[in-house]
């Protein structure tokens, strides 16, 4: 099962999702993103973790997640952000620390 409300998302442990991400600008218009630029969803347990539990590139507008990625992670919440890098160096996080939740499942391997 996966929800995303108000950009939180709850997904169940060993499930895969797709997420489309859409980059606006300060006044609202779709940014494309450039050559050279890197888009970034990354989770954590919590924000001042070092440890990154999930880092996906953002390629053509979606985040892939596999059941690789979560089939390991305890039931509970994490936060993510999504990150640009462009390509002269700037950076820009286009959704902020948020919450991730990974729910729980019956059927697992």
């Amino acid at each position: 099962m996966l929800k995303v409300e108000n950009n939180i998302i709850s997904l169940t442990r060993g499930d895969s999702a797709f997420l489309n991400v859409e980059i606006t600008n300060d006044e609202g218009e779709i940014y494309e993103l450039e050559q050279g630029d890197v888009c970034e969803f990354t989770v954590k347990k919590y924000t001042s973790s070092e440890n990154v539990l999930i880092q996906k590139e953002v390629l053509n507008g979606e985040i892939r997640i596999s059941p690789d990625d979560t089939k390991n992670l305890e039931y509970g919440q994490y936060v993510y952000d999504v990150q640009v890098t462009m390509a002269n160096g700037d950076v820009a996080t286009v959704i902020p620390p948020t919450t991730f939740n990974i729910l729980e499942e019956v059927n697992f391997e």
